[in-house]
């Protein structure tokens, strides 16, 4: 098999050439920062089981903890596949593929986001599952914030910010460019008014890259971490934020499914949300025809 991947402008590019022989929806907080959506999904290869097909002098690599160090595009901010230090294997974002092993298990379940409801059918862990070998993981609990405000931030907590209005409304999109940019099976966008969310520091390391031929589609991450951070658009008066990087419960759940004609072929719809193959009729008071 040959099965390509790359980021979402294109800069890094690979293929796996097996079936990888692992695969897991990770729904730690950190893969939701590093990923701004309700969980990463990955593929684990051994090491000549996956090559380079492009340079890689654009991927930053950021250590997010003392197992793992994460990689991601610095030009657009799409995870891309990293090195499993300890185990002397190539991990690969599976939301960079169009095709692949659909997952074995639903793995860190016990720090899921409160937003998100875990439906499929797969076989749960709290932690790694037990046969991995993989070493536990500490959750650390966030201190209460602030009322009236939903606290988020990145990976390193260069950037803080918060939510100070309710989301208008949060759709899990499934189109090809929410998938390669957030490398996952799907993001979870919330809605607000421009002036619905405020930086609280680090404005300054955020960093954002356009799709060239998107009216509006524009990622915005963290430069140092990868993290996908809120985009403020003026031209619509609206913020759109991935779900994945808040710290508190926003109190809205997604509402739907949109653009499923996109999705993932190793990714399966198990609740029972409207889903829509492209955007729904009626959008407002979200943004008009989605983000393209």
């Amino acid at each position: 098999m040959n099965n390509p991947g790359r980021c979402l402008c294109g800069s890094v590019a690979w293929e796996i050439t097996a079936e990888p022989f692992q695969a897991y929806n990770c729904h730690c907080k950190m893969c939701r920062k590093a990923h701004g959506a309700p969980f990463g999904t990955y593929w684990f290869l051994l090491p000549d089981q996956f090559r380079w097909t492009s340079d890689t002098d654009t991927i930053v690599h950021y250590r997010s903890s003392h197992l793992l160090t994460r990689s991601f595009c610095r030009t657009c901010g799409s995870v891309v596949p990293y090195p499993s230090e300890r185990r002397g294997l190539v991990v690969a974002p599976a939301g960079c593929h169009d095709n692949g092993r659909k997952s074995d298990c639903e793995i860190f379940v016990a720090h899921k986001a409160p937003w998100f409801d875990i439906t499929s059918d797969l076989p749960r862990h709290d932690d790694y599952p037990p046969e991995s070998g993989y070493e536990r993981v500490e959750h650390e609990p966030m201190p209460e914030g602030p009322e009236g405000v939903v606290r988020g931030s990145c990976l390193c907590g260069a950037i803080e910010l918060h939510v100070t209005e309710p989301f208008r409304t949060v759709h899990n999109c499934h189109c090809s460019r929410c998938r390669r940019g957030r490398a996952a099976a799907h993001t979870s966008n919330g809605v607000t008014s421009m002036n619905g969310v405020k930086f609280i520091r680090g404005e300054e390391h955020l960093k954002s890259y356009k799709v060239p031929d998107a009216k509006f589609f524009t990622q915005v991450f963290c430069e140092i971490c990868g993290s996908k951070m809120p985009r403020i658009d003026p031209d619509r008066q609206i913020a759109v934020t991935p779900l994945g990087i808040l710290d508190d419960d926003p109190g809205m759940k997604p509402v739907d499914h949109i653009f499923v004609a996109d999705m993932a072929g190793w990714h399966d719809i198990t609740d029972d949300l409207p889903a829509f193959q492209q955007a729904p009729a009626s959008r407002s008071p979200g943004p008009p025809r989605h983000d393209r």
